[in-house]
């Protein structure tokens, strides 16, 4: 059976679970990685309530909420994949992932930059005037791309998808090395040096709390990349 016919989560070119010594390092890993969502999460969630809420801020309190929402989910459905050992354990991560990225992180990127371009056309203010509104409508589409290859994956079934499976590695590392980082970049632009943020931190703040957790959540998620899933 050729690798672009063959079944996508069933491979025999899997290798075997990583050793023993190395789940320590994947499990302190897997703890950063949320650890470092959860602070992408509650710091403007903070900032937020600190400027007054809704009453103040109006329809904007919905897009950092939302966009630190979806890419703290983004964050949990990559780490269901990693590792996983067995044709079930990777159709239930797999299936975990489809639906966490499909359900709640793209739908909460759509309110969250929805509120942000709707709070803009209250004020009459000009649209993607900066690096982080930049990066985020370049994000957004990339995503949206991303998420429908990935569920092309899945159709008609994950046994016999109408993608090639060496098209999957290609998926994967787009996701890895284009698409989070672009995330955690926009994120760092964001909730730590956007014309509000710069307002409602000090400096010193924002790096502690945006800047690098942004860069752990990378890096830590990283650390539990299989090479030979990437065809390395």
């Amino acid at each position: 059976m050729s690798d672009s016919t063959s079944p996508l989560l069933n491979s025999s070119s899997d290798s075997p679970p990583p050793p023993n010594q190395l789940q320590p390092i994947r499990k302190l890993s897997q703890n950063l990685a949320l650890l470092s969502a959860s602070s992408l999460f509650l710091t403007p969630a903070i900032m937020i309530l600190k400027a007054g809420g809704y009453s103040s801020l109006g329809p904007f309190v919905f897009h950092p909420l939302f966009q630190s929402i979806a890419i703290s989910v983004i964050a949990v459905s990559i780490l269901s994949l990693q590792p996983t050992k067995s044709g079930n354990t990777k159709l239930r991560a797999f299936n975990k992932h489809r639906k966490l990225i499909s359900y709640l992180s793209l739908p909460s990127f759509v309110l969250g930059s929805s509120a942000m371009y709707y709070n803009k056309y209250l004020h009459s203010a000009p649209h993607f005037t900066s690096w982080h509104s930049t990066f985020g409508l370049v994000t957004l589409a990339l995503l949206v791309v991303q998420i429908s290859v990935g569920l092309a994956f899945a159709i008609p079934s994950t046994e016999s998808p109408i993608l090639p499976k060496r098209l999957y590695k290609v998926h994967r590392l787009s996701g890895y090395f284009v698409l989070l980082p672009l995330l955690a970049l926009t994120a760092a632009l964001g909730g730590g040096h956007s014309t509000w943020s710069t307002t409602q931190a000090p400096l010193i703040v924002r790096v502690l709390f945006i800047d690098v957790p942004a860069a752990t959540l990378v890096l830590a998620i990283w650390t539990g990349i299989q090479k030979h899933k990437l065809g390395f």
